[in-house]
């Protein structure tokens, strides 16, 4: 049994550039035989006739195919679009997140400034009924206060007027330093 290849230096496909020189038998033979299988081999080795049959068409296997420049960009534009909605999608999750915790913080500060407005009027309330309280216990002859007596008043005559000064600014002056700060 043997096969034949062909060996076309050229490299044309048909089967007239093909001769006989071109055909290699690979069959096996004495020589690439051991000494234990040569036995197998005894008879003797005859060149076969073999006819080699090439294809009458080759053809080339698809390659992937070029995409128009018009079709490169809008895959280009997608691809870019679809970064940018990423980037504004978090964006408006970042906004929304923000106002949610700024609508927050008013509330609690809101319910702050309420609870704030509410002590503000008890102390005021408060101020009032102890000033109101005072004001009964002077009133009372038992508070040892006297009413009072417009004679007994006394004025004070204001301070002659001073002229005003005019602070005159100097500019501050460096002192030279006795050695650099640093290089």
């Amino acid at each position: 049994m043997g096969f034949a290849v062909r060996a076309d230096r050229n490299k044309s496909n048909s089967v007239e550039s093909s001769q006989k020189r071109n055909l290699v038998l690979l069959h096996p033979t004495k020589k690439n035989l051991s000494s234990a299988g040569a036995e197998l081999f005894e008879a003797p080795v005859q060149a076969i006739p073999v006819k080699v049959a090439t294809p009458a068409n080759v053809r080339q296997l698809p390659t992937a195919p070029r995409l128009p420049l018009g079709l490169k960009l809008l895959v280009g534009v997608q691809q870019g679009s679809t970064v940018i909605t990423g980037g504004l999608v978090a964006t408006a999750l970042v906004i929304y997140s923000w106002t949610v915790y700024l609508d927050q913080t008013v509330a609690r500060s809101f319910d702050r400034l309420e609870a704030l407005k509410a002590s503000i009027q008890q102390v005021t309330t408060a101020n009032a009924t102890l000033k109101n309280s005072m004001a009964e216990q002077a009133e009372s002859p038992a508070a040892g206060f006297k009413p009072f007596d417009p004679e007994r008043v006394i004025f004070v005559a204001p301070a002659p007027a001073r002229p005003s000064v005019e602070l005159l600014v100097e500019p501050d002056l460096q002192a030279p330093m006795p050695h650099p700060l640093g290089y």
